[in-house]
């Protein structure tokens, strides 16, 4: 398997109007993906909705499946940069949390259950490595810890609603019981809890 191209890669050869196609093609697609799901979704739309000549994804990109890919990339490789310069864990679980669910996880969503192999997509997250390497190298259940956070907020952000009924929460209580996550995330992600 070719390891996923980044954006950074798909930039290197040829900055200008090329990096602001592939941006152009990355939103376009992320946004339409989400919407339908990656097999409902042309690469002439993924163009159209782009403002970009159809022909140039091919050269620019490739594939639907290599599309995919550099969605997935590029989102986590933003996200990375992003939790690299948080202030505290704090933050990077509200990231991770979010207000509502984000076109990126619905995408997300869509392409895993459309049966894409999560280590096709992406391998291993760029974001989640670096949320990983927060927690500090001296932590041994680093991994686990970010897993089971990373669970839960994604879990949240597609089965929220569902689950805030299911409990019979509503209306403030759902706004409490996202609270009370976000301090249980956050507990997973303290190296040292306290009692």
């Amino acid at each position: 398997m070719a390891k996923p191209m980044s954006t950074t890669d798909a930039n290197a050869a040829d900055g200008g109007p090329r990096a602001a196609a592939v941006t152009a093609l990355v939103a376009a697609a992320t946004r339409l993906f989400a919407a339908h799901g990656p097999d409902g979704v042309s690469l002439r739309a993924v163009a159209a909705e782009a403002g970009i000549n159809y022909g140039l994804i091919h050269h620019y990109v490739g594939s639907k499946d290599d599309l995919l890919r550099l969605v997935c990339v590029s989102v986590s490789e933003r996200t990375a940069e992003q939790v690299t310069h948080e202030a505290d864990l704090e933050m990077i679980v509200n990231r991770m949390f979010g207000g509502a669910r984000t076109d990126y996880v619905t995408m997300l969503t869509w392409t895993l259950l459309q049966g894409r192999d999560p280590v096709e997509l992406m391998g291993r997250s760029p974001a989640l490595t670096a949320v990983t390497e927060r927690l500090g190298p001296d932590l041994d259940d680093a991994a686990t810890r970010v897993a089971a956070m990373t669970a839960m907020a994604l879990g949240w952000q597609v089965f929220g609603p569902f689950i805030a009924a299911g409990v019979g929460a509503d209306g403030s209580q759902k706004a409490d019981l996202d609270r009370d996550l976000r301090v249980l995330a956050r507990g997973l992600l303290d190296p040292e809890p306290t009692a």
